[in-house]
């Protein structure tokens, strides 16, 4: 492992938190935003801080509200899913994610006027094939499009432990290891925020401390 070159996951599990300024090409990126800008009505459901409490039974649930797309636990359509696929390629080889018993959950994400998350870290179990599996690493791909998104339209992905506030530049991904403190801003304009988003899982049983296993 160490004469492999660090890929994105890597980085992140070893620095704490990593940004691509463009994960893939150009025409890959425009292709993908046009994909995710189509979807359907019916293909997004809304996520806030009172029906998530309800549905899994938790209390103090982060304050938020947010649209969430094909994945998590309904099958995504087929490009979606090479989507997913790609972005997962481009942040870290899948033979090098199989190594290391890393499980990928994405989904689509869309943030409207208003929408935000609070600050929260991404803790969470949950069960993968009767397996309780803890999140490892977070990642984020924008698909925000042209014109650029301007930081004066929120929507702002603000890193708490640095204090740095990053806009969601179409093309761009972020990851970073969990737990990590982080907050999305209001979104301040009528344009949606698109983005790909999820987690790397690990068997909790095996998760090793931050910067191992990378």
């Amino acid at each position: 492992d160490g004469a492999a070159a660090p890929n994105l996951i890597s980085r992140a599990l070893r620095d704490g938190f990593v940004r691509e300024a463009a994960l893939l090409p150009s025409n890959e990126a425009d292709a993908a935003a046009a994909l995710v800008a189509a979807a359907p009505e019916a293909a997004w459901q809304t996520s806030d801080a009172g029906a998530d409490a309800k549905a899994h039974r938790v209390k103090n649930a982060t304050r938020h509200r947010y649209s969430v797309g094909d994945g998590g636990e309904d099958a995504p359509d087929a490009e979606v899913q090479r989507l997913f696929e790609r972005v997962l390629d481009a942040a870290a080889p899948r033979a090098w994610r199989l190594s290391r018993g890393y499980v990928p959950r994405l989904q689509l994400g869309r943030y409207r006027a208003g929408d935000f998350i609070g600050r929260h870290d991404d803790s969470s179990v949950v069960d993968i094939g009767g397996v309780p599996h803890s999140r490892r690493v977070a990642i984020v791909y924008y698909l925000t499009g042209e014109p650029p998104w301007e930081t004066s339209m929120g929507g702002l992905f603000v890193d708490h432990p640095t204090g740095r506030r990053f806009a969601p530049s179409h093309n761009a991904l972020v990851a970073f290891s969990v737990p990590r403190l982080h907050e999305v801003t209001r979104v301040a304009t009528e344009r949606p925020r698109y983005s790909v988003f999820g987690w790397l899982y690990f068997r909790r049983a095996d998760i090793m401390p931050t910067g191992r296993g990378a």
